[in-house]
């Protein structure tokens, strides 16, 4: 997954040095996700994650309740 930072992180991922703020930076799906839940960084482009973007349920009506004779 592809994020843009929104906030400044010390040190490395894999090796690699974290971007500055606006920068962008290739993490695994979960990193990402995670980023982003705790909003360190957003998600670079118009990419669409079940992670970032999860599928919005909604629970089915209540049977009406009658009254018994």
């Amino acid at each position: 997954m592809k994020i843009r930072m929104l906030i400044a992180i010390s040190g490395t991922i894999d090796g690699q040095e974290w971007p500055a703020i606006g920068g962008t930076i290739e993490v695994a799906d979960h990193v990402g996700a995670d980023m982003i839940v705790n909003r360190f960084a957003e998600v670079d482009g118009t990419v669409e994650t079940a992670a970032v973007n999860p599928v919005k349920e909604t629970a089915a009506k209540p049977a009406a309740k009658t009254r018994k004779a």
